[in-house]
C-alpha cells in the first residue's frame, strides 16, 4: 500500500513539473522591467517587439529589440539560473525613435550590462497563469524583466509622441504633446531605477534644478500609455 501511494505522489509531482515550461520551449515577450520596485514597460508604440529566444543544443539567446538585438553566450547553471558570457548586438538604430532607444538603453545598462561582469548569475522561474506562463529572469543586482509566453495586448498602434526640450537640461524643462493628450503623471528616475521627482499635474514647465548633474529618465504617462526619455541634467 505504501508504495502504491508513493506512485501516486511520484506520479502528480512529475505532472506538476511537466506544467512548468523550460525556456527553450517558447518565444518570450517583454512585459516590464522591474528597478527598485519601479516599473518600466515597454513603449506602447513597440509592445511585442521585445523577446527572447533561448536555444538549447548551442546555449545562447536572443534578446531581440528593435534597435539593440543582443545576441548573447548563456551557460546554464543546476539551479535554475544562467551566466552571461558574451554579448554582441549589431546597433542598428535607423528609424526607431528616441523613446524606444532610450528604453533599450536602460535594458542594457540595469539588465544585462552587456555581458560584462557583475550582473551574472541571472535566476529564471515560472508562475503558471490562467492562459499563459510568466517568466521572471532577475539579475545578481536585483533587477527583473519579465516575460510572458503569449502576446501582449497592444493598447495603439499610434506612438506616443512626447517632446521634452531643452536636453540637456539646466534648471527646468518643457514637454509638448499631441493635441487632446492630457498628461497624467511625469515621474524622474535615476540611472539606478529610483525615483526622484514626480509632477501628478501638467505644468508649464517641470523644475529640476535641486537634482544634481547626471544622466536620468523622464517617464511621462497618458491615458494613452507611457513614454520615457533620457535626459542630461546639468
Amino acid at each position: 500500500m505504501k508504495k502504491i501511494t508513493y506512485l501516486i505522489i511520484l506520479l502528480f509531482s512529475f505532472k506538476g513539473f511537466a506544467q512548468v515550461a523550460p525556456l527553450q520551449d517558447y518565444t518570450w515577450y517583454l512585459e516590464k522591467l522591474v528597478i527598485n520596485g519601479n516599473d518600466f514597460p515597454p513603449p506602447v508604440a513597440y509592445q511585442n517587439s521585445y523577446t527572447v529566444i533561448f536555444e538549447d543544443n548551442n546555449p545562447s539567446c536572443l534578446f531581440d529589440a528593435p534597435c539593440y538585438p543582443l545576441n548573447t553566450d548563456l551557460t546554464y547553471n543546476q539551479n535554475q539560473s544562467f551566466n552571461i558570457n558574451n554579448t554582441g548586438t549589431p546597433l542598428d538604430c535607423g528609424g526607431v525613435p528616441a523613446y524606444a532607444i532610450d528604453f533599450e538603453e536602460i535594458f542594457m545598462e540595469d539588465f544585462t550590462n552587456l555581458g560584462l561582469p557583475g550582473f551574472n548569475p541571472y535566476v529564471y522561474t515560472f508562475n503558471n497563469q490562467s492562459t499563459y506562463i510568466e517568466l521572471t529572469i532577475t539579475n545578481a543586482n536585483g533587477v527583473q524583466a519579465i516575460y510572458s509566453n503569449e502576446q501582449l495586448v497592444v493598447v495603439s498602434k499610434n506612438k506616443l509622441q512626447v517632446q521634452l526640450s531643452p536636453n540637456p537640461v539646466v534648471s527646468n524643462f518643457q514637454l509638448e504633446m499631441e493635441q487632446g493628450k492630457e498628461i497624467k503623471s511625469v515621474r524622474i528616475f535615476s540611472v539606478n531605477g529610483k525615483e526622484v521627482l514626480k509632477f501628478n499635474e501638467t505644468q508649464s514647465i517641470y523644475d529640476v534644478l535641486q537634482l544634481s548633474q547626471g544622466i536620468y529618465f523622464v517617464q511621462t504617462e497618458t491615458e494613452k500609455g507611457k513614454s520615457i526619455i533620457k535626459i542630461v541634467k546639468r
